[in-house]
C-alpha cells in the first residue's frame, strides 16, 4: 500500500469506546476546537484517533482493555479523512471479544498494512501527540531521529572543508567517521604497544648479548690457558731434538737392518715384521677424534645461557612490585595486574628451568655417549695393538729362529730403531706428559666449539629493531595526522547533520564531537529556550512538543494532524507555525462536550470511494 504523505481528518464515528457508549458523529476542520468539562470525552477523541491508526491510545500504552466502554464493550471507530490529493478515505477499527478487525476503504487490512500507509507507531504518535516523543520515547527518540536524518554523502561534507584538507580525505572510507577514527586509534595503540615490545626485545637481546660475550670471554681465557700449556708441552717435546735427522737416521737404519737380515736369512719374515711394526706405529699414533665435541660445546653453551636467563628471571620476580616497570615491556605495572605479571614471570622462569634441565639431560647423554665412544675406541686400539704386537712377537720369534746367527750389529740396529721410533713419537715427554698433550689438544677443540657457539648466539639479535621502531613512529605520526583530519571532517559532518534538527526554540543534540580528538560521543540533549525539559511548565512542554512534531513531519515527509490537549494552559503557540491540521482540546468547567470545526473540508461529508 502506498504511503499517505498528508491527510486531514474530516469526521469520525465512535461507539463502545471509553465514555462513548452509543454511536457519536464528530465533524472536524482545520483547526478544530474541542471543549468540555472533565470526563466529557475530550482526550478520548485523541485516544480514538490514535487507536484507529496504531491500535494503541494517545500515549501508546499497551493495556487497551481499559478503552472499552463499560456498558457497550463492542468498540467501533470509523475515521474519515482526505489525503494530499484530496481523495476521501475511511479507516474502521472494531474490537469485539478480544478480536480486532480493520478495514480501509471497505477492504480488510492488517496493522502491517497501516504501517505502510501511516509509518511506524512511534513516527505517527510523535507527530500526532506533541508530548509523546520526549515523554514516552525518551532515549529511544534519539534512535528514531537518527533513522530519519537525511543521508549526508561524504562528498557533500568534503565540499565544506578547506580544499587541502578535502584532498587528503577524498579517498578515505569516511562513511562512518566514528568507526574510521576508532580503527585509526586502534592502529596507533597497536603501533605504540609494538614499540614498547620492541624496546623490551632490544633490551633483552642486549642483556643476552652481554651474557654471551661473558661466556665467550671465559671460553677465550680458558683457550688461552690451554694453548699456553699445549705450547709449553710441544716446545718441551722436541726441544734439542733434530727430528728430521732422526727420521733420516731411522730410514737409513731400517734399510741397513733389512739388508743385514736379507744377508742372514729370514728375509720374508723380516718384511712382514716391518709391515707389522709400521702398522703398530700407525695404530699407536692414532688419537680419538670425538664426533660429539661440537654438539657438546653448543649444548653446554645453551645450558649456561639458560642458567643465566633463569637467574635473571629470578631477579626480575624478586624485584617485581606495583608501579615499577615490567621487565619485558617496560610499562609500569598496575597494582591489579601485579599478580598476573608475577605469574607470567614465574611461568617463563619455570619454562627456562625445564628447558635447562632438558639441555643438561642432553649434555649428560652426549657426554656418556662420548665417553663410551672414546672407551670403545681405546679398547679397539688396545685390542688391535695387542693383536699386532702378538703377531709381531710371533713373527719375530720365527725370524729369530731363522736367523740364529744374526750379528750383534743387527741387534744393536734393531734396538736403535725402536728407540728412534719412541723418541720421534714422545720426544722429551714422559708418558704422563704425552697423555696431557693429547688432552690439551682435545680440550682446545672443545673450547673452540664453545667459543663459536657463544659468538653465534651473541649474534642472534632481532634484525634492525631501531629501524623498525623508527618506521612505527613514522606510521604513528601519519596516523595521528589522519585522525586530526578526520576529526575536522567529523565535526563538520555533525554540524551539517544538526542543521536538519534546527528548530525555533527547541535544541536537540544527538552527538558531541571532542574538538581535540574528533571523537564522536553519543548524547541526547533536549532543551527549550536553553532550559532542560524536566524543568519546563506544562505550557512550555506543549510548545516544545509542537516544534518536535513539525520536525518529525519534516524528517519523515508525513504531514499528519496534531492533537494538542490541555490547551487551557497555553495562551499562545507563536513559537511554531503548524503546517497541517491542528485539533485543540480545552477544558471548560462544567461544559458539555463540543467539537467546533473551522474551515470544514468540502470532503467532510463524503464517504470513501
Amino acid at each position: 500500500m502506498e504511503k499517505i504523505r498528508s491527510f486531514q481528518i474530516t469526521g469520525m464515528t465512535i461507539s463502545g469506546f471509553k465514555s462513548y457508549q452509543e454511536p457519536t458523529e464528530l465533524v472536524f476542520g482545520n483547526p478544530t476546537t474541542i471543549t468540555g468539562g472533565n470526563g466529557r470525552g475530550k482526550t478520548s477523541v485523541a485516544d480514538a484517533i490514535a487507536f484507529a491508526v496504531t491500535g494503541l491510545p494517545f500515549f501508546g500504552e499497551r493495556g487497551i482493555d481499559r478503552l472499552h466502554n463499560e456498558t457497550n464493550p463492542d468498540v467501533y471507530i470509523a475515521m474519515r479523512f482526505v489525503d494530499e490529493n484530496g481523495k476521501a478515505h475511511e479507516l474502521v477499527r472494531t474490537r469485539q471479544k478480544d478480536k480486532m478487525y480493520i478495514t480501509f476503504d471497505g477492504g480488510a487490512v492488517r496493522q502491517l498494512d497501516l504501517k505502510d500507509l501511516f509509518g511506524e507507531t512511534d513516527v505517527f504518535l510523535s507527530i500526532f501527540n506533541p508530548l509523546y516523543f520526549i515523554e514516552e520515547l525518551g532515549d529511544k527518540g534519539k534512535n528514531l531521529l537518527e533513522m530519519h536524518l537525511p543521508e549526508l554523502p561524504v562528498e557533500k561534507v568534503l565540499e565544506q572543508l578547506p580544499p587541502d584538507l578535502a584532498f587528503t580525505l577524498k579517498d578515505e572510507p569516511l562513511i562512518s567517521p566514528a568507526a574510521y577514527l576508532k580503527n585509526k586509534r586502534a592502529d596507533v595503540r597497536n603501533l605504540e604497544e609494538s614499540i614498547l615490545y620492541m624496546q623490551g626485545q632490544r633490551d633483552q637481546a642486549e642483556a643476552q648479548g652481554r651474557n654471551q660475550m661473558q661466556m665467550a670471554e671465559a671460553a677465550a681465557q680458558k683457550q688461552t690457558v690451554l694453548q699456553e700449556e699445549l705450547t709449553a708441552l710441544e716446545e718441551k717435546q722436541f726441544a734439542g731434538l733434530d727430528i728430521p735427522a732422526m727420521r733420516e737416521r731411522l730410514v737409513d737404519l731400517s734399510a741397513r737392518y733389512e739388508e743385514v737380515l736379507r744377508d742372514s736369512g729370514g728375509r720374508e719374515e723380516q718384511e712382514q715384521l716391518s709391515e707389522l711394526r709400521a702398522k703398530i706405529a700407525k695404530r699407536q699414533a692414532e688419537q680419538y677424534q670425538s664426533k660429539y665435541a661440537e654438539p657438546l660445546a653448543e649444548i653446554a653453551a645453551q645450558a649456561k645461557n639458560l642458567a643465566v636467563r633463569y637467574q635473571q628471571e629470578g631477579r626480575n620476580y624478586q624485584f617485581l612490585s606495583a608501579g615499577n616497570p615490567c621487565p619485558t615491556c617496560r610499562r609500569p605495572i598496575p597494582a591489579e595486574a601485579l599478580a598476573d605479571v608475577q605469574a607470567e614471570i614465574k611461568q617463563a622462569a619455570d619454562a627456562i628451568f625445564a628447558e635447562g634441565k632438558a639441555k643438561q639431560a642432553q649434555l649428560l647423554e652426549l657426554q656418556t655417549m662420548d665417553r663410551q665412544s672414546m672407551e670403545t675406541f681405546e679398547q679397539f686400539k688396545a685390542n688391535d695393538l695387542e693383536k699386532l704386537s702378538r703377531e709381531a712377537a710371533e713373527l719375530d720369534a720365527r725370524r729369530q729362529t731363522l736367523v740364529e746367527a744374526v750379528p750383534r750389529q743387527a741387534e744393536t740396529m734393531r734396538q736403535e730403531i725402536q728407540e728412534l721410533n719412541t723418541v720421534i713419537e714422545y720426544g722429551n715427554l714422559s708418558q704422563e706428559e704425552f697423555d696431557r698433550l693429547k688432552e690439551c689438544r682435545e680440550e682446545l677443540r672443545q673450547c673452540a666449539a664453545e667459543l663459536a657457539a657463544a659468538e653465534k648466539a651473541a649474534g642472534q639479535t632481532p634484525a634492525d629493531i631501531d629501524g623498525q621502531m623508527e618506521e612505527a613512529k613514522r606510521k604513528i605520526t601519519a596516523l595521528k595526522q589522519q585522525i586530526t583530519n578526520a576529526a575536522q571532517y567529523a565535526s563538520k559532518r555533525a554540524e551539517m547533520l544538526f542543521s536538519a534538527l534546527k528548530m525555533n526554540r527547541v535544541e536537540i543534540s544527538l552527538y558531541d564531537v571532542v574538538k581535540t580528538t574528533g571523537e564522536v560521543k553519543d548524547v541526547f540533549k533536549f532543551t527549550y529556550a536553553g532550559r532542560r525539559y524536566d524543568r519546563l511548565s506544562l505550557s512550555e512542554k506543549i510548545r516544545a512538543g509542537m516544534e518536535v512534531s513539525e520536525l518529525m513531519k519534516r524528517l519523515t515527509g508525513r504531514n499528519y494532524p496534531v492533537f494538542v490537549d490541555n490547551m487551557e494552559s497555553v495562551d499562545d503557540l507563536t513559537n511554531v507555525r503548524p503546517t497541517g491540521q491542528v485539533i485543540m482540546a480545552k477544558c471548560v468547567r462544567g461544559a458539555e462536550l463540543s467539537v467546533q470545526p473551522m474551515n470544514i473540508s468540502p470532503a467532510a461529508g463524503q464517504k470513501a470511494a
